[in-house]
């Protein structure tokens, strides 16, 4: 009987699920973790937790609202729980995979499974990609310059100014390919066609060839709704500042978090903000489903002067629960379930993630 070979892709995949369930066991049961601050005597103010929970309800409605609006022009009897299903299904499956690559592979599977022309889903997705990374980054920017002196402070050794460096101008670098895709679709191409003899060798002719051809078709479609969409600077403004008013809740979650652990404390809001940015910006840096390892290692750095030694790895607990272990604990069950066509099962989940790998 041959054996059957375990992909590595699984392997990753446990390796990750380790690693999250042992950095949970280890904020909550290592000193001065969770166990010890609840078994202590100090105050906390439910209210500001209650707040940050709001705060990241918020940034998901209006990513779900955003959604609707986007592919509501085209397909009027498109409705806002539809958008819920197809917002909830690129957070879950952002969160799960590496790089946050199955997100939206799976939300254009579930928008043609709803009757929207897959084409015209996957632009829609990549035009909404480009204005959350735009906006996203002009917003670290505009914080940077703001209080760059907080910031500075912060970035004590040569290991943080690197990670955070390379972190800001891989944000600049997928901003420029996806504007490239949209004004000059033939210098793209050519420039990925420049990377062809690295991915043959690491992944062979065939699968070169097969990722050219859908690169090429996706520019292609981004490049023909986009003429259409660049004629409305109301609609971009309109979605530009959805998403500043998104991202503004989710980076003001581990502000009242603080507030929440430390009621009498003086760390201002805005300079929280300026360090979750950094945050996100050094998290994105490597391919691991949900940062894991990687986000609670900035957090620490970057809010280490906020929290007492008692609070930090509660409060780093707390964060990812409300921003990440969400997502895969509630909004996972709904990116998969639903009375309608778009309920998707376990093989097909699994067949279009492999494809978008």
């Amino acid at each position: 009987m041959s054996k059957k070979k375990i992909p590595l892709s699984m392997i990753f995949n446990i390796i990750v699920i380790g690693v999250c369930i042992g950095l949970v066991i280890y904020f909550i049961f290592s000193k001065d973790g969770l166990k010890d601050l609840m078994q202590g005597s100090g105050s906390y103010a439910w209210g500001w937790l209650a707040a940050a929970v709001v705060c990241h309800f918020g940034n998901v409605v209006i990513d779900c609202l955003i959604t609707w609006q986007c592919i509501k022009k085209k397909y009027p009897k498109f409705t806002f729980m539809q958008g819920v299903k197809t917002a909830v299904t690129g957070h879950f499956f952002s969160a799960v995979t590496p790089g946050s690559s199955g997100g939206q592979p799976m939300q254009i599977y579930r928008l043609n499974r709803m009757g929207v022309d897959a084409g015209f889903a996957s632009s829609v997705l990549l035009q909404k990609f480009l204005i959350y990374q735009i906006t996203a980054t002009v917003y670290a920017a505009v914080l940077f310059i703001a209080n760059n002196k907080y910031i500075l402070s912060q970035i004590k050794d040569s290991f943080t100014v690197w990670f955070v460096a390379v972190g800001f101008i891989m944000q600049l670098a997928i901003m420029a390919i996806v504007i490239l895709a949209g004004l000059k679709p033939k210098w793209l191409k050519h420039t990925v066609r420049l990377f062809m003899p690295l991915i043959t060798k690491l992944k062979g002719a065939k699968h070169s060839q097969k990722l050219i051809r859908n690169i090429d078709s996706k520019i292609n479609v981004f490049r023909k709704s986009n003429k259409d969409f660049f004629k409305k600077p109301l609609r971009i403004a309109l979605y530009t500042t959805e998403v500043a008013i998104q991202i503004t809740l989710i980076y003001s979650v581990p502000y009242y978090v603080y507030k929440s652990l430390v009621p009498n404390g003086s760390g201002k809001w805005f300079e929280m903000v300026c360090a979750v940015a950094f945050v996100s910006i050094v998290s994105s840096m490597l391919p691991i489903p949900g940062a894991s390892g990687v986000s609670e290692l900035a957090f620490s750095v970057f809010f280490g002067s906020f929290f007492t030694g008692a609070t930090l790895k509660s409060a780093t607990l707390i964060w990812r629960t409300i921003t990440f272990y969400f997502t895969i604990i509630v909004e996972g069950p709904m990116s998969v379930t639903g009375k309608d066509n778009s309920r998707l099962s376990p093989k097909e989940v699994r067949e279009v993630i492999s494809k978008s790998e």
